[in-house]
């Protein structure tokens, strides 16, 4: 299904219209009669829909109609699959407000080791929901484009629950470095979360550099590998 078709649908959904009033020249407000509570709903779905991150609002008062919308969309999507055929082995990082400052040091620090790091957002500390930026990034790792992901809010406990809600995701909350470390040893953890209130930036970059440097260790009798496998089977009810 195209980008266009997906947008359409998920307009007509958000108005409860059918598809065949919604054209890609329909105006938001002067077609469609959209509130500006059902545009916020229009906006959340489609970010929620083609795993894109927060949509900044100076975009948003450039979004008047369908098409704008796919054309955003598709521009977005392009721009993702370039990036994501140089970073298979790219740490992906995202945050909530609360993170952004302790976000921007392990991205500085993992550049100066020679990672590639990626910024999910936000880009600055206006205040967001975190679930929204745990989603996006965890998606992307489930999926496998991204050797691993880093999710930074206050205390990194919300962070973490909301990115263990996506299949394929095993999210560990460190406090420290064996933890990190341990995490993907035994649990083969693939997401990083930390407290940005809970530990400064050269602890939290400990914890960074034992959870990168660390590889999965089946164990010698596969029981690490029986038991990750016992957590996957739990996504599945």
């Amino acid at each position: 299904m195209s980008t266009r078709q997906r947008v359409i649908q998920i307009v007509a959904d958000v108005i409860e219209a059918p598809e065949s009033e919604v054209r890609p020249d329909s105006h938001f407000l002067n077609d469609l009669g959209m509130t500006s509570l059902e545009i916020v709903n229009l906006i959340w779905r489609v970010e929620s829909e083609f795993s894109l991150g927060e949509t900044p609002e100076s975009v948003l008062e450039g979004l008047a109609t369908v098409a704008q919308l796919v054309e955003f969309v598709d521009s977005l999507r392009n721009e993702e699959s370039e990036v994501i055929e140089s970073a298979n082995g790219a740490v992906i990082l995202a945050s909530d407000h609360a993170g952004i400052g302790l976000k921007a040091h392990l991205i500085e620090w993992l550049r100066a080791r020679g990672w590639d790091a990626i910024d999910l957002g936000p880009s600055d500390s206006t205040a967001v929901d975190y679930p929204s930026f745990a989603g996006n990034l965890a998606r992307k790792v489930s999926r496998g484009d991204f050797h691993a992901g880093v999710l930074i809010c206050g205390s990194g406990i919300g962070m973490s629950i909301a990115a263990n809600k996506v299949p394929g995701i095993r999210a560990a909350l460190v406090n420290e470095p064996l933890s990190a470390s341990m995490s993907r040893k035994h649990n083969n953890a693939n997401v990083l979360c930390l407290g940005a209130r809970m530990v400064g930036p050269d602890l939290a970059a400990a914890c960074l550099q034992g959870f990168l440097e660390t590889e999965f260790e089946p164990g010698d009798d596969g029981r690490h590998q029986r038991r990750v496998n016992m957590i996957s089977d739990l996504e599945h009810g």
